[in-house]
């Protein structure tokens, strides 16, 4: 089985707005017209994070400082043909000087948004799912349980 494997950023500037990729509206690509995270797929044995570096310069000329490691998650949607993707995303912040640098090579446009300003677009629903997480993990950690709930085999929920 080979497994799919991608890598993307969670870009945030100085007022605390996510960096997000307007996808070119061709049909040979998943969610076109969609607004997305920049990033793509690792090349043969590529690892996650130099495969991030290489797509935000393939993409946005763009070199960031230094790269946290956010999230990871596989999944798989059987029902449109998506098998065994693994996905890992990336954090960095971006000053406003680097901003002005940045040069799009890849997809329509790009722009930062809030996330209630992202509520109102056609977003790739993952890389929503994912930036919400992030904002969480900033301002509301507490919501994260951080303990582990055992249960009995015989009162397990699965």
């Amino acid at each position: 089985m080979i497994i799919k494997r991608a890598a993307k950023a969670i870009i945030i500037d100085a007022q605390g707005r996510y960096l997000f990729q307007l996808r070119d509206d061709i049909s040979t690509i998943t969610f076109p017209g969609y607004w997305g995270l920049f990033g793509g797929a690792l090349e043969n044995m590529e690892t996650p994070i130099l495969a991030i570096k290489r797509e935000l310069y393939e993409e946005l000329l763009y070199l960031p400082a230094s790269l946290e490691h956010f999230f990871s998650y596989t999944y798989s949607l059987k029902k449109v043909g998506i098998i065994d993707r693994e996905m890992t995303i990336f954090a960095c912040s971006i000053e406003n000087s680097e901003v002005d640098k940045l040069e799009l090579k890849e997809g329509r446009c790009f722009s930062f948004f809030t996330t209630q300003e992202l509520k109102n677009r056609k977003v790739v629903p993952l890389d929503l799912s994912v930036v919400l997480m992030h904002e969480l993990s900033n301002y509301m950690p507490h919501l994260f349980n951080r303990n582990q709930v055992e249960f009995p085999d015989e009162m397990s929920p699965w």
